[in-house]
């Protein structure tokens, strides 16, 4: 009896392995903004108003983040959006002080951090809040 009820334990635990594996990799389709070292965009704080998104590739929220960005970037292609991967760019997070992924950390002209959020944010509200800041038409 207490091999069949293991046996039945552990052919449900690998059936929602399988579920939770099949649902992360569906996730991952879409693609997502690449990751830009901090190096390659830091000549233009101070000159333009400017999005950082910190994060990471292996984080799920981070990962939608990435996908809505890449969407963003897409329709904005000289936008000043980027996206600092933190596990690879550790300096960087910890000069802008990230506490937790993902995070949005948003500059203005003067290179001033003038806000950020930390979580996921909607398209259309992230959208309008780009457009206010002038990162994006």
């Amino acid at each position: 009896m207490k091999k069949v009820v293991l046996a039945i334990v552990l052919l449900v635990i690998s059936l929602n392995a399988g579920w939770f594996q099949s649902s992360t990799v569906q996730n991952n389709e879409e693609p997502m903004l690449q990751a830009t070292p901090f190096n390659e965009f830091q000549d233009k704080i101070g000159k333009t108003p400017i999005m950082i998104e910190f994060g990471s590739t292996s984080c799920l929220y981070c990962q939608k983040m990435g996908q809505i960005l890449y969407k963003i970037k897409q329709q904005n292609p000289k936008s000043n959006i980027y996206f600092v991967n933190i596990y690879k760019d550790m300096p960087t997070a910890k000069k802008f002080g990230i506490k937790m992924i993902p995070t949005q950390v948003y500059l203005n002209k003067d290179g001033h951090i003038i806000g950020r959020h930390m979580g996921l944010i909607e398209r259309d509200k992230l959208e309008i809040k780009l457009k206010n800041l002038e990162i994006i038409n």
